[in-house]
Formats: C-alpha cells, structure tokens, sequence
C-alpha cells in the first residue's frame, strides 16, 4: 500500500513538473512572438514637431474652392511675410506661392524663396528642411512640364500657321490658274472672232485672192503708134 502511494506521488510530481515546463516553454514562446511582431510592424510616423502643421493648414486652405478665403489667407501670410520676414514667415510665404489652385500661386516666385531657405539649412528644423526640400522638388517638376507644355503649345501653333500659310498659297495658286484660264480663252475668243472677220472680208472681194497680182487684161488697148 505504501509503495502505491509512493509510486502515486511520483507520477503527480512528474506530471507537474511537465506542466511547469511547458508553461515556461508556451511564455517563451508567446515572448518571442510579440518581439518577431515588434521587429516586422513599420515604425510609428514621428510627430510633427514646431511649426509643420501651420505650413499644412496654409496648403489645405489655398487649395479650397472658396476664393474668398483662399485670397483672406493669402492677404495674412503675404502681410506677414511683408512686415517680419523670418524663416517660418517666409517659409509660410513660399508655402502659399507653390500652392496651386488659387489666383496668388507662383511658383516661380516660390521656388527662388525655397532656394533661398535651403541654402541656410541651419536656420531650418528638420521637419522645416523636409517639407522645403518636398516642394522644390515638386515645384520644380511642376515648372518643367509647363514649359514642356508651352513649347508643344508653340509648336502647335506654328505647324497650323504653317499649314493655314500653305493652304493660302494652294488657294491663291488655284485662283491664279482660274484666271489664267479664263484669259486664255477670252484671248481665243478674241482670235476666233478675228478669224471670222478675216473669213468674211474675203468672201466679200470681187477679185478671186489668187488673181489680184496677175497681169493687166490683154484686150486693154496698146498705146498709139507714132
């Protein structure tokens, strides 16, 4: 009896020990997953720290269709700009340049301004030289295919001035050949009506056209003998 209960309280030691390793082994198991799921999940997008948001904000409220706010905050950022030409202000003016859809953008303008803030980059936050280096680029991008554009534009129109020149030329070719052939046949008119006058002159002589150069009639009386 007291070797069953012995055998007994072995198995049950067993049995929990088994049980312990096997929760230690199933926690390790569930902490390396939560790490491997750490290490494949994308980083978190840093916050936008200082004054990025405002920068936004101006881009969103341009690109409305209300032209009367969009020309409000134009007047804010432009007068801004104007009276305390800072970095952020001018910053937030070049901002407001390179936005287009509203009647203020210039791009032109706006790139020389970005240009001008990143040639001092010490000046800028991080944050501030990203978001100026994004819109050069894409204002950049933006003045090449408007070039591109007004060239083909150009070109465009010089080949229909070119074609409009030569479909004027075809028709004055046309009318001049019209016109020569309308004097051509006035001319033979005018030849054909010389012709029928020649024609009937002659059916109207008395003398045959071969005899008019004959010699004198021989029954014409000589002269009187001395």
């Amino acid at each position: 009896m007291m070797k069953l209960k012995h055998t007994i309280g072995l198995l049950c030691a067993c049995a929990a020990t088994l049980l312990l390793q096997g929760c230690e082994v199933m926690d390790q198991f569930r902490q390396q997953s939560e790490a491997n799921s750490a290490a494949s999940a994308p980083p978190s997008p840093a916050p936008m720290s200082g004054n990025t948001p405002a920068y936004l904000d101006i881009m969103n409220g341009l690109s409305t269709p209300d032209p009367a706010r969009q020309a409000d905050l134009f007047y804010e950022v432009e007068r801004e700009y104007t009276r305390a030409p800072t970095t952020a202000s001018t910053l937030r003016y070049a901002v407001a340049l390179v936005t287009p859809g509203h009647p203020a953008s210039s791009p032109s303008e706006g790139k020389r301004l970005l240009e001008t803030l990143l040639a001092t980059p010490e000046r800028l936050t991080q944050d501030e030289r990203t978001l100026a280096s994004v819109l050069l680029h894409e204002t950049d991008v933006r003045l090449k295919l408007e070039a591109e554009n007004r060239r083909l534009l150009a070109t465009l129109d010089d080949r229909h001035r070119s074609q409009a020149n030569s479909d004027k030329r075809i028709q004055a070719q046309i009318e001049e050949n019209a016109r020569l052939r309308r004097a051509l046949a006035e001319a033979q008119q005018k030849l054909d009506a010389i012709k029928e006058i020649e024609r009937s002159i002659i059916e109207r002589s008395p003398t045959p056209p071969g005899n008019r150069d004959a010699a004198p009639s021989e029954t014409q009386s000589p002269p009187a003998g001395r």
